[in-house]
């Protein structure tokens, strides 16, 4: 199994973790971007200085399109394709990489029972002036209630969106991650997720998990070797809309490993592929007898909302028989 870091926010240079294509970073700004290049920049001053080429979500983020003048041929180089201004260069000790989903992380979004009020008696530390010019205090009602109906323990849901999650605890922090397994919502768009290793260890640590969100997550597509034995039958919704997914060949892994899924989300996702597998014969060698009788796949049997939108496809009787009920 592939050894990665897990604690560290920040890359430092004797321990890159950047894969091309695949890692995805943010700067202190929100913006988010995706490596593309890792190496030496022909415009630095140090041709030996090692930095990360991003090519940013913002297509005016950046300063360049992945090409420099060289400092010594005062040539053009390219280093990466991308837009006009999406692209920049980055030393690796700038590179943030997100954070790892700990429990500190999980406890950060709620507070506990005994903690300080915000509007002690009810009333805030603020004042709004009257027509009359007078300051009237500004209550706060309902604190003390709204915080006991929202502790972790008892919470079913729980919204961890843009937070900068990018990969599961470490092997040391995994059983203080028991303390949530009764969850059964999760809602993790919008962070830095880029892996379905990663994305199927998180989920691991929540088995009673029934509703979950990865939207714009751009994550890599899912392999039979990365999918194999991973199951989640209680799995009744999953949101993968804007998720990078590019063959048809992920959803149909997941459809597997989550047999009881009701409603389904792959908006902006590449399924153009996915008439390959309407006759239950994909070029991984599968044969018929992945369908049932009446050629739809198992897997998505129980479905009751599919949503396809901007996927690519042109025709749904052409493309999409196996999904349709």
């Amino acid at each position: 199994a592939r050894q990665r870091q897990r604690g560290s926010t920040m890359m430092t240079t004797k321990s890159p973790d950047l894969r091309p294509g695949i890692t995805r970073v943010r700067d202190s700004s929100g913006f988010v971007g995706t490596v593309v290049y890792v190496g030496p920049v022909a415009s630095a001053k140090s041709p030996a200085e090692v930095y990360a080429g991003i090519s940013w979500d913002d297509i005016t983020r950046g300063k360049h399109d992945g090409s420099v003048l060289c400092r010594t041929t005062n040539a053009i180089v390219r280093h990466f394709k991308c837009g006009p201004t999406q692209g920049s260069f980055l030393r690796l000790s700038k590179v943030d990489v997100g954070v790892a989903l700990t429990p500190a992380l999980m406890r950060s979004r709620y507070v506990s029972p005994d903690a300080e009020l915000v509007a002690p008696g009810n009333v805030l530390p603020h004042y709004a002036r009257t027509a009359g010019g007078r300051d009237k205090p500004i209550e706060f009602l309902g604190e003390v209630k709204i915080r006991s109906r929202q502790q972790l323990e008892d919470a079913e849901e729980i919204s961890l969106r843009m937070l900068g999650i990018a990969r599961p605890c470490g092997p040391e922090e995994e059983t203080a991650m028991e303390e949530f397994g009764h969850l059964k919502s999760i809602d993790l768009a919008g962070n830095l997720l880029s892996d379905w290793e990663d994305v199927l260890a998180i989920l691991r640590q929540f088995r009673n998990l029934q509703s979950l969100s990865l939207a714009s997550n751009r994550i890599n597509d899912l392999s039979p070797a990365s999918a194999g034995g991973f199951s989640m039958t209680g799995m009744t919704n999953l949101n993968l809309n804007s998720t990078n997914i590019n063959t048809f060949e992920t959803v149909r892994l997941l459809g597997e490993a989550m047999p009881n899924l009701e409603e389904l989300c792959l908006a902006h996702c590449d399924l153009s592929d996915v008439e390959r597998y309407g006759s239950g014969v994909a070029e991984t060698g599968r044969a018929d007898d992945d369908e049932d009788d009446d050629g739809k796949i198992p897997a998505f049997r129980n479905l009751v909302l599919l949503d396809l939108s901007d996927c690519r496809l042109t025709s749904w009787e052409r493309q999409v028989p196996a999904l349709r009920h």
